[in-house]
């Protein structure tokens, strides 16, 4: 498989929460400036998100998500913006963001960036439509099962990818860790413990996920504290 590689790049509380009250807390400024600071040096061409992260970013989390009634089953992938300095990677299998512009809009440093959704057959035409008339690229997992390793095969042949900064949210991380397609592991913990149910962790998995899962085994290359109680994680796949 030549793919891009893949670092999944979060920040938790100490007991894995992605969101909720920790993240609105005084004091986090100096655990999220390292966090921006640490994904910069990776070196990446693109950074993915899940469809309601990206949603919540670039268009707003009270948006109406897009509603169409006309299946794309024979729908082609849709290609344009090849040669784009950066790329943002949005995983929306079902089609529900509502785009209002081809641009990542609302996320300072992506301003020339340009989106590549990877959606399924699940997808309607309408929204189909709506990508191509915004200038957003789209590749199409088809199949019963939604499945993102030949999409991310063609985000390198195609788009010239050769690494990703995955951030979330915890469907979109599930979905790469269940198919195995995280390569290194970047957690940034914060000093908070969330006991809430309802807040989402760094990896669950959706309805949409039906093939078996798997655990998948890391060995940890780097530690380090981030003053003044923060913890860095870094691990490599075994």
């Amino acid at each position: 498989m030549d793919r891009p590689e893949v670092i999944c790049h979060m920040a938790s509380t100490i007991d894995g929460k992605i969101a909720g009250q920790s993240f609105a807390a005084e004091g986090l400024g100096p655990y999220l400036e390292f966090y921006v600071k640490t994904k910069q040096k990776f070196g990446t061409q693109a950074t993915a998100y899940g469809a309601s992260t990206a949603k919540e970013i670039f268009v707003g989390k009270d948006k109406e998500t897009f509603k169409g009634s006309t299946a794309a089953t024979d729908e082609s992938d849709y290609i344009c913006g090849e040669d784009a300095p950066y790329f943002v990677v949005v995983i929306d299998p079902l089609g529900e963001i509502p785009w209002k512009s081809g641009k990542p809009v609302g996320r300072q440093g992506l301003e020339d960036a340009r989106i590549i959704v990877i959606t399924s057959s699940q997808a309607s035409k309408e929204y189909l439509d709506l990508l191509k008339q915004k200038g957003i690229a789209y590749l199409i997992s088809r199949g019963t099962e939604f499945r993102l390793t030949e999409p991310m095969e063609k985000l390198k042949s195609i788009f010239g990818i050769h690494r990703i900064s995955l951030q979330g949210g915890r469907l979109v991380n599930g979905t790469f860790a269940n198919e195995k397609l995280i390569d290194k592991l970047s957690l940034v913990v914060i000093p908070f413990v969330d006991s809430s149910s309802s807040v989402p962790t760094t990896f669950e998995t959706g309805s949409f996920f039906k093939h078996a899962i798997s655990p998948i085994e890391f060995k940890l290359k780097e530690i380090q504290k981030i003053e003044p109680e923060g913890l860095w994680l870094f691990y490599e796949r075994k």
